[in-house]
């Protein structure tokens, strides 16, 4: 399977999770967690583009300001104001189609080995498009928590 096709599948089920939410529920920390719905939704988005992009030496499709509210490490309770729902829902469904196209034109040949957080070596970009689809997931699985917990 296309992994761009499988990408725009998890990130419809994920604008899907969220639809109907209103902005205090997406942006409610509940107790004993460390982020929210829209924080998760805007970390898959940066982590894929940190991933396929920086690490092939290509430019980001995602503002600085969007980098620094979402990389791994950071919180929203240190957002002085909420990011942009609806901006993010985009790139949700556009990133996907950019991944594809930039994919089979050949960018990503200068993709440099990196080994994650957990401890995941990412030797090529087939690697990385692999490890995104399990770190998207475990993101959905948050979100889903979360859900319950904020309706």
């Amino acid at each position: 399977m296309d992994p761009s096709i499988l990408l725009l599948q998890e990130r419809t089920l994920m604008a899907r999770l969220v639809r109907g939410l209103d902005h205090d529920q997406l942006v409610d920390i509940p107790e004993g967690h460390r982020n929210n719905i829209l924080w998760n939704l805007g970390h898959v988005v940066v982590t894929q583009q940190r991933l396929h992009n920086r690490l092939a030496g290509l430019e980001m499709y995602v503002s600085p300001e969007m980098e620094a509210a979402f990389q791994i490490g950071t919180s929203p309770a240190d957002w002085t104001d909420a990011p942009d729902l609806p901006t993010i829902v985009s790139l949700l469904h556009d990133l996907p189609v950019r991944l594809r196209d930039d994919y089979k034109a050949g960018r990503f040949a200068n993709f440099q080995e990196y080994t994650t957080a957990t401890g995941i070596q990412l030797g090529t970009i087939e690697d990385a498009l692999a490890f995104n689809h399990f770190h998207e997931g475990l993101h959905m699985g948050v979100m889903m928590s979360l859900r319950k917990l904020v309706t």
